[in-house]
């Protein structure tokens, strides 16, 4: 049976792993995922806490996340069991350091798992809206 406690868990997950790219901490950004966590994004996709602590470190060094900040948007829980859950949200990215202005816009599919007790990220797609265009 699930709860109440279970949809804010899930929401509370969703808010904290935005927030965890904006840290630069990348053990923490991995924390939101489940050990053998799958991140897909058009860049790419990392499977497993070491690939994804090296993804979101190489996008910090690249300068990618340099100076932006995130957001979660619309979060809607489709299917939720005791243990699994399928979830979709969209994301926008904002300039924080320059001109403010909208960076990005996306959208995630994730499947979420409880790992010891907890809601993680299983599996992660996200995509980017066509609008965004990375700098050459």
């Amino acid at each position: 049976m699930t709860t109440a406690q279970d949809k804010f868990e899930i929401f509370e997950l969703m808010h904290n792993y935005i927030l965890s790219i904006d840290s630069h901490n990348t053990e923490l950004f991995a924390d939101n995922f489940t050990n053998d966590g799958v991140y897909e994004s058009p860049w790419g996709t990392a499977e497993g806490r070491d690939a994804i602590v090296g993804t979101i470190g190489y996008w910090h060094g690249s300068g990618i996340t340099a100076g932006k900040r995130h957001f979660v948007g619309s979060i809607q829980i489709k299917e939720l069991s005791a243990d699994l859950a399928t979830v979709e949200s969209s994301y926008w990215v904002a300039e924080a350091e320059t001109t403010p202005g909208i960076v990005a816009t996306g959208f995630y599919s994730d499947t979420l798992k409880k790992e010891n007790g907890t809601w993680k990220i299983a599996r992660r797609k996200q995509i980017v809206d066509p609008s965004f265009k990375m700098a050459q």
